[in-house]
């Protein structure tokens, strides 16, 4: 793997990177000068990768997602699945118990044929 590779899988791992880029505090470019001067493990990313921020990140977006969801079409949305399972379910028991007459039948055909009359 490059440099730019283990760049891409580290910053993929510390997505608050992309909160510093979309705000204008901080490039991709000097991340990537960061990154290759002090690597992965250094005390420099210690200011981009907080756990305060993390948390505060994640509660927002967690707030976000929340704030746009609409619990009338969910819970349509929830009925609509039940009832697909359900039909599901219908559509399947039947053909099992079919499946069972028809098979203990090929066995007494098959029984009969052979001249076996004390079987099943």
């Amino acid at each position: 793997m490059t440099k730019l590779d283990n760049f891409k899988k580290f910053v993929s791992h510390h997505p608050e990177f992309v909160d510093y880029v979309k705000n204008n505090r901080v490039s991709w470019q000097t991340f990537y000068e960061l990154y290759d001067i002090y690597g992965e493990d250094d005390k420099i990313w210690d200011k981009y990768i907080s756990s305060d921020i993390k948390d505060s990140i994640n509660i927002k977006g967690l707030f976000n997602t929340l704030k746009n969801i609409n619990l009338d079409s969910l819970e349509e949305s929830i009925g609509s699945i039940q009832k697909a399972v359900g039909l599901v379910e219908e559509l399947t028991k039947p053909n099992e118990k079919e499946e069972d007459k028809n098979i203990t039948i090929k066995e007494e055909k098959i029984d009969k044929l052979y001249g076996d009359e004390n079987a099943v």
